[in-house]
């Protein structure tokens, strides 16, 4: 009969080897509005990148998730999880053991003042409390990242219906609660969204709404691409308006560097 201490080291080893086999290794990521035209391409991009060894998806429709997502079982045998931002219960298992958050749910601003709060302030606290909550034994908050997808337009004090309108101060709420969340966080605030491929065009960064140019939109499959590079990166700190740069310039391949250009002119280090 072996010692207690060898097999212990053995059942350690073997642990240690089951868990390099399982990918554990990497970051482990949840995008909720997975479903969504934005959160969806963010889904995509994440589940094809090799430094990713864990994606889930958090949708509301089961039906909805089939279609876009292409899952077969759509459950959490495939990281889909069916879930609400707006009930607590439903955001704890699927954020359980990840560092990051991507958060891509939104509302619809046709919904009353309270149905908007709901999702895009009190949702978005939900899910990061999901984060923080369900992280691995001895993480400090230190160490999770939430991405959250707002808006340009927030610095506003009454936006007009057309460039967002009301819905804009619930998502600025949730931009302050973010930034004292103890999470590392990004916020990204595109301008227009529309359809269309990535990398067509030049992008540039701004901040307090001044957009890099004279273009009031992007493609969601550009915001997206932003999105999953600031993952992959690690990125945090950063809240910056973001939209289609100077006409007729390159179209933007290096995403780190863009991160790079959207950080505040102070938090570079003096040489």
């Amino acid at each position: 009969m072996r010692p207690l201490a060898v097999v212990l080291a053995l059942l350690a080893a073997a642990a240690a080897t089951g868990a390099a086999e399982d990918g554990k290794e990497g970051l482990r990521v949840l995008v909720t509005g997975a479903a969504g035209r934005t959160g969806s391409i963010v889904y995509k991009l994440l589940q094809a990148d090799a430094r990713v060894a864990e994606v889930r998806a958090l949708v509301r429709n089961v039906t909805k998730a089939r279609h876009v997502l292409h899952c077969v079982r759509c459950d959490a045998s495939e990281g889909i999880y069916v879930g609400d931002v707006t009930n607590k219960t439903s955001l704890l298992e699927p954020a359980r053991g990840l560092d990051t958050l991507v958060i891509a749910a939104g509302a619809n601003s046709k919904l009353s003042q309270k149905e908007m709060a709901a999702v895009e302030f009190i949702g978005v606290e939900n899910q990061v409390a999901a984060l923080a909550t369900g992280r691995a034994a001895g993480k400090e908050l230190s160490s999770l990242r939430a991405i959250l997808i707002s808006s340009s337009g927030t610095t506003v004090p009454d936006p007009p219906p057309f460039s967002g309108g009301a819905i804009l101060f619930w998502k600025l709420n949730a931009e302050a609660m973010l930034g004292f969340s103890g999470v590392n966080s990004v916020v990204v605030k595109p301008c227009g969204l529309v359809d269309g491929e990535p990398g067509k065009h030049a992008l540039g960064t701004g901040f307090d709404d001044n957009l890099p140019s004279s273009a009031f939109t992007i493609t969601r499959a550009d915001v997206a691409a932003v999105v999953a590079q600031a993952v992959i990166d690690q990125s945090e700190g950063l809240r910056f308006s973001l939209c289609n740069g100077k006409e007729g310039g390159l179209p933007t391949k290096d995403l780190s560097a863009l991160l790079r250009q959207a950080r505040r002119p102070w938090t570079e280090t003096a040489e």
